[in-house]
């Protein structure tokens, strides 16, 4: 029994302690949580709150939209070597598919506006334009963490909409901030201002709009 808990004590201590295995549970989180992943996550958390039977035919249209066109334009960029990864990491890699993905959501937003989209679905779009404009502007002369944006906008998103019971949720975005830094894509004052900036715009624009 001894021998059974030094080793489960040793292999603990390797998964969850040693430095290998930290980049690795930071990659996954980095992956997991990815900003477009972020995305899907953010208008099904407005579908959910919208709980309507249209609801999922709008989350439908958003991702086909919205998400899996810019997801094929950065694939085909790693692929052809114009970008080192999916992730964007490399700041001079950044402006051409800032530029690209902001367009897109602009018209996304206009197409779902015009097709009379719910006022909350609207609102998410409206956000994802709002933090890849600012993101397209600071990164023309600093790098700032789009991970971080989008994990503080949702969490602001779903606190305004289900209160409370979104509490537990908070802590993924010390959790994303963390795997950043961790694997030296991002700054601690990088991080910080990703989430300063996904938190603004969300807050901002549910103020506006005066959704709630």
């Amino acid at each position: 029994m001894e021998i059974n808990k030094s080793y489960y004590t040793r292999f603990s201590e390797y998964v969850f302690i040693s430095p290998e295995w930290k980049n690795r549970w930071a990659r996954i989180v980095s992956g997991v949580l990815s900003p477009l992943s972020i995305a899907i996550a953010a208008v099904a958390v407005a579908g959910l709150a919208l709980n309507d039977e249209s609801a999922l035919t709008w989350i439908a249209l958003y991702i086909a939209l919205s998400i899996v066109p810019p997801t094929i334009y950065i694939m085909y960029l790693v692929r052809n070597g114009i970008v080192t990864d999916f992730h964007l990491n490399v700041r001079r890699e950044r402006t051409k598919p800032f530029i690209l993905m902001t367009a897109n959501s602009a018209v996304v937003l206009l197409i779902m506006s015009l097709l009379g989209a719910p006022k909350l679905i609207l609102i998410v779009l409206a956000t994802a334009v709002l933090q890849l404009l600012f993101m397209l502007l600071i990164t023309l002369r600093w790098k700032i963490s789009g991970h971080c944006t989008a994990v503080a906008g949702i969490i602001v998103l779903a606190l305004a909409l289900f209160g409370e019971n979104a509490l537990p949720f908070v802590a993924l975005v010390p959790l994303v901030a963390w795997s950043r830094i961790r694997l030296k894509r991002h700054t601690i004052a990088q991080t910080i201002a990703g989430i300063a900036l996904g938190a603004a715009t969300v807050s901002s624009l549910l103020y506006i709009t005066d959704y709630l």
